[in-house]
């Protein structure tokens, strides 16, 4: 793939020329490209991405006519390093849900409230909850609540007691800002 910065030909020519090369404007110039090649019927994946890639424009639309989502993108666009815009910011946002990196479950005893378990989260730009649920082997409820950001992790405190703790599992649900869940559980 070939840029061009400040070329006076090429500056602001989009398109393509035969089925050869496509020429596209970016912020970050102008760039010649090889033309894409489609090979027929989209497969059931590609219809799948296909609406979700409408989703996520109509997310990033409605963002950015929100005065607080619309300067919140608009900050991280303008500290963007690949000088995105904040309607991709906004676009990748919607498709990139929060990864759940880790769930440090090493102090969590089950024998008095008040045990730590430490949550990893990540996404591309914030999450926004987490919400942690204890069960027993039997899948009965020990206990659930929100965790809360400390020091860059996400720490849930238990309010209950729990016999035994062996078979029992810590679910965890991260959600960002367009509303995308992650799952993830530990077997204890």
């Amino acid at each position: 793939m070939a840029k061009s910065k400040e070329n006076l030909y090429l500056f602001g020519l989009s398109g393509s020329v035969g089925k050869q090369m496509v020429f596209r404007n970016t912020a970050r110039g102008t760039i010649l490209a090889k033309s894409p090649r489609h090979t027929g019927k989209k497969t059931e994946h590609q219809k799948e991405q296909g609406k979700k890639f409408l989703k996520a424009v109509a997310y990033a639309k409605q963002a950015l006519a929100d005065s607080s989502l619309s300067a919140i993108y608009k900050k991280l666009a303008a500290a963007s390093p690949n000088k995105l815009s904040a309607y991709n910011i906004a676009v990748a946002d919607y498709l990139r849900p929060p990864v759940i990196e880790n769930i440090d479950t090493t102090a969590y005893k089950g024998a008095a409230t008040g045990e730590k378990i430490l949550i990893t989260v990540t996404d591309n730009v914030k999450v926004t909850t987490v919400k942690v649920r204890i069960e027993n082997n039997d899948e009965s409820e020990v206990e659930q609540g929100n965790a809360t950001l400390h020091e860059g992790k996400w720490l849930y405190v238990t309010t209950a007691t729990n016999a035994s703790i062996t078979g029992d599992k810590v679910i965890v649900t991260a959600t960002d800002r367009p509303g995308n869940n992650t799952t993830k559980e530990v077997v204890l």
